[in-house]
């Protein structure tokens, strides 16, 4: 069998959190990861590239859309919303 078919996630959907950044840039480069990119973006990036459709989800919504179009100018599928149980005050 072939990796490409192993890690096939097509018709799937993979739930990203912390996916506009993730752990951070410094953790990424120091994986050896893209710069400027934190690790769980990496994850969502990767998920993608197996057929995944990507829902991310995080606590800055302004670093969720710019996620989301990154994603999307790779031609990943992916949304991005902040749950509504996650508040502050809870």
């Amino acid at each position: 069998m072939s990796v490409r078919k192993l890690f096939d996630r097509s018709g799937g959907t993979a739930i990203v959190t912390g996916g506009s950044r993730g752990l951070g840039l410094g953790l990424g480069l120091g994986l050896g990861l893209e710069p400027g990119l934190g690790l769980g973006l990496q994850i969502a990036e990767a998920l993608g590239e197996t057929g995944a459709r990507i829902v991310l989800s995080a606590r800055k919504p302004d670093e969720l859309a710019g996620a989301a179009q990154h994603l999307a100018a790779l031609g990943v599928t992916a949304s991005a919303g902040r749950p509504a149980c996650w508040s502050r005050s809870t």
